[in-house]
């Protein structure tokens, strides 16, 4: 079992916007399709910035989920719709993350 630690990075001026797609929209098609989210954050005293967790059987299993995903047409749709005015996402970093030996015994 790996988790999968993800960070977004609103466009200046678009932090709400990703909030509202996420609250709105993004959750329930995560919901959908299987995603288990453990947690999901934002920075302190910066909305720009979110941060959410993942868990994933291995990283390959993270990979191809992501790359259906973004093939998805009704994750498409959805980020047609909330980008009408622009993108939303400045940048994406992905960390995955594995429990050292020592804690598993």
């Amino acid at each position: 079992m790996i988790h999968e630690l993800r960070e977004y990075v609103a466009l200046p001026g678009r932090a709400e916007d990703l909030h509202h797609r996420f609250a709105e929209l993004t959750f329930d098609l995560f919901r959908e399709v299987g995603l288990d989210v453990q947690n999901f954050w934002h920075v302190t005293d910066d909305r720009h910035r979110i941060v959410y967790l993942t868990r994933f059987g291995t990283v390959q299993d993270a990979q191809d989920f992501w790359a259906g995903f973004s093939a998805d047409p009704r994750w498409l749709a959805i980020k047609a719709a909330t980008e009408q005015d622009g993108p939303l996402i400045g940048s994406i970093s992905t960390t995955y993350l594995t429990t050292p030996e020592y804690l598993l015994t």
